[in-house]
């Protein structure tokens, strides 16, 4: 777990199991494989696409909001008009 998730923190991981931070690092040095996980370096390029995702998925939620309401509109219409017909 520690190894394998490079923003994860030594002391962080030891919380997280319930133990201590000198006991993680012990059994980290005995068993572990001494090779911590490196993040990638992200590019200013990447950071803008992603800022750009999560623009493009605050936008699809705030459509799918609207999109939803305006079926709870069209349902209340429907239900109105069956009754005012009586079929």
């Amino acid at each position: 777990m520690y190894e394998n998730d490079p923003h994860l923190s030594l002391k962080a991981a030891a919380e997280d199991l319930g133990i201590y931070r000198t006991t993680l690092r012990t059994w980290v040095d005995t068993y572990g494989t001494g090779a911590k996980t490196q993040s990638p370096p992200v590019s200013h390029a990447d950071r803008a696409k992603q800022l750009t995702d999560a623009e493009k998925i605050r936008q699809l939620q705030q459509e799918n909001a609207r999109l939803k309401e305006e079926r709870d509109i069209l349902r209340k219409a429907a239900k109105y008009f069956m009754e005012e017909t009586n079929w």
